[in-house]
């Protein structure tokens, strides 16, 4: 851990012997890297300065790289990397970004200290690519209130982004133009893309539930011969709203329900054309329903996955909703019950505690190999919220995966541990991809 001072001249950099001798730095001349953001440097080795403190020029008046935080040190040949410096991408419009409304994040920083560095938080619109600067606040471990904790800064391109918000397509290139393949949850996939983009992979397609573009009538009436019941979904999460489920009555009509209960029952296929149009219109998907119940009572589940500080995937935990009676949907608003995973795996099968603990690692093992391919194929991801059924036959299947997930889930369970979990791991995982 180092702390920075600033000095006047703008061509050297004061460092101390314990520093030099610790990051074997040999070289008289070196490249200040601090995001994105370099220099090269004469060093000056000073024997009467603080031993964690390196003085360095300023970067221009325009930028924020604060003193008074803890940073770290990589040396990598004749580059001397400062940081790690994090974007903390949360919100759209830089009006959203105040100490107040900060303070509602201040969880994800409960770990700094095994972190340290620059993180800030930003807004997709104060990404300036003209300057390559963003504008936000950095994250003050030493802050004792909302204004002393959150600091408003323009701050370099940082090493690594962690997006929890879309980015649009300009901004998005030319912040990867800078840092390569260094954004976290890299690209926000609709539902339908999901299964074609593993659809090559033999060992993980048979998890996906058959899932097309909703084109027609005919399409549908195929669907519903196969497998009886089907679903209509938005190509959007939108918390369950807009999703509807088909089946066939005793008298060969079409029963729409949807997630208010809702019953819309079509006889006449021109009738049926019509009706369809407007979700064919809004994109909508065709999926093959492997819904479980359980006493007319929807059960699925959520798998939380992440990767560590070691850049590997793990799941963190699982949980089990329990949907309200012949709801359709299991989003919180519809849910009677949750339960921690394996008590949802008990209650759904009748298994004993061991049971549940092979089957939730056959869930565990299914989930972690399409996260692997997800970053062979799609982008490059750290932290997903996995939505998943296993049938009576014990076979999982994978629904949706989730790059914006919320927690109130976990709050209404009380499971705080997990929460804590998941709000830290990702700032792990940005501070290995960042090389520190």
């Amino acid at each position: 851990m180092v702390f920075i001072q600033y000095k006047e001249n703008k061509n050297t950099i004061d460092i101390p012997p314990k520093l030099i001798k610790q990051y074997n730095i040999h070289s008289k001349r070196i490249i200040l890297k601090i995001g994105g953001l370099s220099r090269e440097l004469t060093v000056n080795i000073k024997e009467n300065m603080p031993e964690n403190t390196i003085f360095i020029p300023t970067f221009g008046n325009e930028l924020t790289i604060p003193e008074e935080i803890p940073y770290e040190l990589v040396m990598n040949g004749r580059v001397l990397s400062l940081g790690p410096v994090i974007a903390f991408v949360v919100y759209s419009s830089i009006k959203d970004l105040n100490p107040k409304r900060l303070e509602r994040l201040k969880g994800r920083f409960s770990e700094y200290q095994t972190i340290k560095g620059l993180i800030y938080i930003c807004a997709v619109k104060g990404i300036n690519t003209e300057k390559r600067q963003i504008e936000g606040y950095y994250y003050n471990p030493s802050g004792k209130d909302a204004n002393s904790r959150w600091s408003y800064g323009v701050f370099p391109y940082p090493d690594v982004v962690y997006k929890r918000h879309p980015i649009d397509t300009n901004r998005y290139n030319d912040l990867v133009s800078q840092i390569g393949d260094r954004v976290i949850n890299s690209y926000y996939f609709c539902k339908g893309e999901l299964p074609g983009y593993v659809s090559n992979n033999e060992e993980i397609k048979h998890l996906f539930p058959e899932t097309q573009r909703l084109l027609g009538a005919a399409q549908l009436n195929q669907m519903l011969k196969r497998y009886q019941s089907v679903y209509l979904k938005p190509p959007k999460g939108e918390g369950g709203r807009g999703i509807l489920n088909v089946t066939l009555n005793e008298q060969g009509s079409y029963v729409f329900v949807d997630q208010k209960d809702t019953i819309n029952i079509i006889a006449d296929q021109t009738e049926l054309t019509l009706y369809l149009k407007k979700f064919i219109s809004r994109k909508y998907i065709i999926q093959q329903s492997v819904a479980t119940s359980i006493h007319g009572r929807n059960v699925d589940l959520r798998v939380y996955a992440q990767k560590n500080g070691l850049k590997q995937w793990e799941c963190q935990g699982m949980i089990g909703r329990l949907a309200k009676k012949d709801k359709i949907v299991t989003n919180l608003k519809y849910v009677e019950k949750l339960l921690s995973g394996k008590e949802a795996l008990m209650y759904l099968f009748g298994f004993h505690h061991q049971k549940a603990v092979e089957l939730q690692t056959k869930i565990y093992e299914s989930c972690i190999k399409v996260c692997k391919e997800l970053d062979k194929s799609v982008g490059n991801f750290g932290d997903v919220a996995i939505d998943c059924i296993v049938d009576q036959n014990y076979q999982v299947w994978i629904l949706e995966i989730n790059k914006r997930y919320g927690y109130d889930s976990l709050i209404k369970m009380k499971n705080y541990k997990l929460r804590s979990t998941l709000f830290t791991t990702p700032f792990r995982y940005a501070k290995a991809l960042a090389g520190f």
